[in-house]
């Protein structure tokens, strides 16, 4: 088992994992992602904008709390949450604006500005009356000491390293590509055909996996992926620390892996197909004229039960990289008089939100 992460340092790999998800023709799509990933790495900088939409929701209510299910399907079904940033290498610098907004009788919008430099985190806490949050800290920068809460962890200073993490993007990229079927999975679409609006898209390459291509796909991951994973990261010290595993988390599981049977993953599998009636995933991923992914987006669709309980609905994640390697506008981290550290949290009586506070 990996250890488990504190709410904070979760926060943190999401923000650097939406910051991410910042060829000839005769090239095939795999070889063209595949040059696009690496070509990736190269980044210095780029702003940024997506967003994330539920559509449809529809989760199982039991007699308990059928009405507030209810009541939290249908604000869901109405959200959207979207994002606007950038990023910068040298000096590091990372910023979110995140918003959520949702429709209906309890409409809101909240906005939730996110800072990340190489060693802090500041998250601004944002007006929500319904939440009754103390007047000091509505408006304020929460900082959280990134340095201080791996210490508080008996962990190292994670090294918050975008290079490294898109190389690892690549080597996990290229054992994927190896082994599963492109003419099943990958295919050249024009941006039109795509739906994709940038003008500065010029290649995509879409990915499509539907409820029957699911058992094949998890028999390869199970019996060729994995274990290639593992390896790579038993190889790599420096991937190990960027994603903070031990080598006896990966000695651990591929004893796991080679211990599995057919026979449990066919289980489980039927299992799935039972519970699952529909289940489809459609990825664009689009590419600049300089070779960089420029563009991404997801949609799943998904429909299934379970113990007589039914769900369904959709989901869609878009997000587009502008400014790539140029002069990107940031605000910068924010000033002293904006935030409140642990220790001025402590002194307003108020519970500390890192480390063994939590």
């Amino acid at each position: 088992m990996l250890k488990q992460k504190s709410v904070w340092a979760m926060l943190a790999t999401l923000l650097v994992m939406i910051l991410l998800a910042g060829c000839s023709s005769s090239k095939s799509p795999e070889e063209t992602l595949q040059d696009a990933l690496k070509k990736s790495s190269q980044m210095t900088s780029y702003s940024m904008k997506g967003s994330l939409q539920l559509s449809d929701l529809k989760l199982p209510a039991s007699a308990a709390d059928g009405d507030n299910t209810s009541m939290v399907s249908s604000m869901l079904s109405t959200a959207e949450i979207s994002w606007t940033g950038g990023y910068r290498k040298d000096p590091m610098l990372a910023e979110v604006n995140l918003q959520i907004a949702t429709k209906g009788d309890l409409a809101m919008t909240i906005t939730v500005p996110i800072i990340m430099n190489d060693q802090k985190l500041w998250v601004k806490v944002p007006n929500i009356p319904m939440l009754g949050l103390p007047a000091e800290i509505v408006g304020k920068y929460i900082e959280v000491d990134l340095k201080k809460l791996a210490e508080q962890q008996g962990e190292q200073m994670p090294k918050l390293d975008i290079g490294t993490t898109q190389k690892l993007v690549n080597d996990v990229s290229a054992i994927v590509f190896k082994h599963i079927d492109e003419d099943t999975y990958l295919k050249d679409v024009s941006a039109k055909d795509a739906g994709i609006a940038s003008d500065g898209v010029q290649k995509v390459v879409q990915t499509h996996v539907t409820k029957d291509q699911v058992e094949p796909l998890i028999k390869t991951v199970v019996n060729d992926i994995a274990p290639e994973v593992i390896d790579l990261l038993s190889k790599n010290e420096e991937y190990r620390k960027l994603l903070k595993i031990e080598q006896s988390d990966l000695d651990q599981a591929k004893k796991n892996l080679s211990e599995s049977k057919d026979g449990e993953i066919s289980k489980n599998l039927e299992e799935f197909k039972k519970g699952v009636q529909t289940l489809d995933i459609l990825s664009n991923i689009g590419i600049d004229g300089k070779g960089y992914v420029s563009y991404s987006d997801a949609k799943i669709t998904f429909a299934g039960q379970d113990a007589g309980q039914s769900a369904s609905g959709s989901v869609k994640v878009v997000q587009e990289l502008t400014d790539i390697n140029g002069d990107v506008k940031l605000s910068g981290e924010p000033k002293a008089e904006e935030v409140l550290t642990e220790d001025q949290l402590n002194q307003l009586g108020l519970p500390g939100l890192s480390g063994n506070s939590m």
